[in-house]
């Protein structure tokens, strides 16, 4: 009988019993009943409720546990195997004619109860006692490795909780929340998978890791919250569900999932506060459940982690939303304020030969209101060589100071097309805005560019000189200004004049360019003067000038921030200049026409003498005798277009005006002869007086 035994000591050495003492018994009490063929077989074993349920196991048959006391009759004894007659053993319906009672070895508190109606013989007593003691070790090992598992359990629940706690201090948000948890729960406790769900709205979004396969991922990353799903029950309920592999499929929503992922399941609400549920952890364990009332608390206490966590985060997130949509809401108005901005300056710049003109605009960085700078460029001259460069800054941000700006600007362009200087339309502009009664002032710097001789005629309200690079150098104009328009009705705006030599460069800027808010503008100046001595020496254009000042300003825009560059050529050489300043004497016509003579032989245009003397006679005559000053005779003559111009300055600021003279009338003619003889004339009227000008065309030889 003891060679087939083996087949029966298998039972208790297979490896899907080990470290499992309850399937360990059902499998031996089975075995044992079947090498000696007993009627029954009972199985008792006492130790650690750590380890037993109840600190105690009694199988019946390899079937079922019963909840009863072992009697002291059954108890573990030390000795060989004993047999009885008419034994009582609970579980049996009546008491066994013969039994043997089988001790499980030393060290193990247990005993092997076989039961039949008749005797047992010796090889038989023997063969239970081998079974017997073969399986005193085997729940031996089996208790050996319960303890190291709880142990070990003991130390991953630990480890979790140190885990968790670790993630969450470092985690903003919730989805850095329900990214980072569910991998390290199935790291640190070993499981099949894990999934943290949290509640939007009337749905619960989540995603198991490791991801579930396809399409049944994507149908639960996001469920209803009142669907069929343990996720859903612990939220609807409050209360930890748990469920093992043979009831996942009565969770309708559940259909497609492969109930062999699950051995056991854990579903636990995260309660925050009020009991309000946020969201569920799914812990699943592969064929059998490890859990015990430990892990429940440890779960419970993670929860409640979590719980605290995901409240933390929801107001931060409910806060970066709240920012991020006002910041959404700044940037459209900020958009809005710079496209107005852009609308109310100019979409075209004039073009000369020889000049090129770039403007740039920045809006601050902070604040969405619109801002009062401006630039423009105007042509201006009648022959088209002259061009106004403006730049201004009405005070404040603001849809007002905006309009305001509009105002400022239009004026100042009209004037300056009508002809005045810039001291003419920049006193014009004052009065304009100080009768408009805005409540704001506004600074401006004024330039006209002569391009045939390079003469600049600077005049500026409060505002930045300009600044000049030419072959003299790197200055900063020098200018006299006035107060800010719309300060002092009388104000006046000194005029100063500049000839550029050779190429050159001209810049203007508004304050927003170099000044750092709460420090001055001594650093962001240096940081311009620098630029421009280093860069405007590589004869660079105009707009590539524009974008290298721009991006070299040093600090972040506090204030809008204008700009106009331009480059110039050089006055064109073809073109020459006279001037002589004439006395307050009638007598004085006679030395203006012979220097005209003079001029016009040195020039090799002679041949425009008859003409060019009869119009300088009447336009210095007119000059002398209306006004109570002196008279300033300009001669200018383009070789290119072959033109020759005449310019008086007297200190009227009174235009002429002809008149239809008798036949016996001695003057009154004047105007009318100029007019006849000169291909075409005109007044430019500034504040201190006016030009009266004509022009004669030479002919080709």
């Amino acid at each position: 009988m003891l060679d087939g035994l083996h087949r029966h000591l298998r039972a208790v050495t297979r490896p899907d019993v080990a470290g499992d003492v309850p399937a360990l018994l059902r499998s031996a009490g089975r075995a044992a009943r079947a090498a000696v063929d007993a009627d029954h077989s009972v199985v008792c074993v006492q130790g650690d409720p750590a380890h037993l349920p109840r600190g105690r196991l009694y199988l019946v048959d390899g079937e079922g546990f019963l909840d009863v006391d072992v009697p002291d009759r059954l108890a573990a004894r030390a000795g060989g195997v004993l047999a009885e007659r008419d034994l009582d053993v609970p579980g049996l319906a009546v008491p066994a004619p013969h039994a043997l009672l089988v001790p499980l070895g030393d060290g193990t508190p247990g005993t092997l109860v076989l039961t039949r109606a008749t005797n047992f013989s010796a090889d038989e007593e023997e063969a239970a006692g081998v079974l017997g003691l073969s399986l005193g070790l085997a729940v031996q090992s089996a208790l050996l490795t319960v303890s190291e598992r709880a142990a070990a359990g003991k130390a991953s629940r630990g480890a979790l909780l140190e885990r968790v706690t670790g993630l969450l201090q470092t985690s903003a948000t919730t989805a850095e929340i329900t990214e980072r948890i569910p991998p390290a729960v199935v790291e640190v406790l070993g499981c099949v998978s894990s999934s943290l769900y949290v509640v939007d709205g009337d749905e619960l979004v989540g995603e198991a890791h490791p991801p579930l396969p396809e399409p049944v991922r994507t149908r639960l990353q996001r469920v209803d919250r009142s669907a069929d799903t343990p996720m859903g029950e612990a939220v609807r309920t409050g209360r930890t569900v748990v469920l093992t592999s043979t009831e996942i499929p009565r969770y309708r929503d559940l259909a497609g999932l492969d109930p062999e992922r699950i051995g056991v399941a854990l579903v636990v609400p995260l309660a925050g506060r009020d009991e309000l549920v946020l969201g569920t952890l799914t812990v699943n364990w592969a064929e059998r459940s490890p859990l015990e009332h430990t892990d429940l608390d440890l779960f419970a206490a993670v929860a409640a982690q979590l719980a605290v966590a995901l409240e933390r985060a929801q107001l931060l997130d409910a806060e970066r939303s709240s920012r991020a949509e006002l910041s959404r809401s700044h940037e459209a108005l900020g958009r809005l304020a710079r496209d107005l901005q852009r609308g109310l300056l100019p979409q075209r710049l004039p073009h000369r030969a020889g000049l090129d003109v770039a403007t740039r605009y920045a809006p601050a960085l902070a604040g969405s209101e619109i801002g009062g700078d401006w630039y423009d460029a105007v042509g201006d001259g009648s022959d088209g060589s002259d061009v106004a460069l403006i730049i201004g800054d009405v005070q404040g941000h603001s849809t007002r100071a905006a309009g305001l700006m509009g105002q400022v600007r239009t004026a100042v362009r009209a004037y300056v097309s009508e002809g005045h200087d810039p001291s003419a339309a920049l006193e014009r502009t004052n009065r304009l805005l100080v009768d408009l009664d805005a409540g704001r002032f506004a600074t401006c710097c004024l330039v006209r560019l002569d391009t045939a001789t390079g003469v600049l005629t600077v005049a500026s309200a409060g505002h930045n000189a300009p600044l000049v690079v030419d072959d003299a150098g790197f200055r900063e104009l020098a200018v006299d200004p006035g107060p800010p328009l719309g300060v002092d009705h009388g104000a006046v705006y000194p005029a100063t004049r500049y000839r550029l030599l050779g190429r050159s460069v001209l810049v203007l800027h508004t304050d927003g360019v170099v000044e750092v808010l709460g420090e001055g503008s001594d650093e962001g100046e240096r940081a311009l003067h620098d630029t421009l001595r280093t860069v405007a020496g590589r004869a660079p254009t105009a707009d590539e000038l524009a974008t290298t000042v721009m991006a070299a300003i040093p600090h972040e825009l506090t204030d809008d921030a204008a700009l106009l560059v331009a480059t110039f050529a050089g006055a064109d050489v073809g073109r020459l200049d006279a001037s002589l300043w004439l006395p307050p004497d009638i007598r004085a016509v006679s030395t203006a026409r012979e220097f005209l003579c003079d001029r016009l032989t040195a020039w090799s245009t002679d041949e425009l003498l008859d003409e060019a003397e009869l119009v300088l006679s009447e336009l210095v005559t007119n000059a002398l005798v209306h006004t109570d000053g002196g008279a300033g005779l300009a001669l200018r003559f383009d070789g290119a277009e072959r033109r020759l111009r005449i310019a008086v300055e007297d200190s009227s600021t009174r235009s002429p005006h002809g008149r239809d003279a008798p036949p016996d009338a001695l003057g009154g003619r004047g105007l009318s002869i100029v007019d006849a003889v000169a291909d075409t004339w005109g007044v430019d009227v500034g504040p201190d007086g006016k030009t009266v000008w004509a022009d004669l065309a030479v002919e080709a030889d």
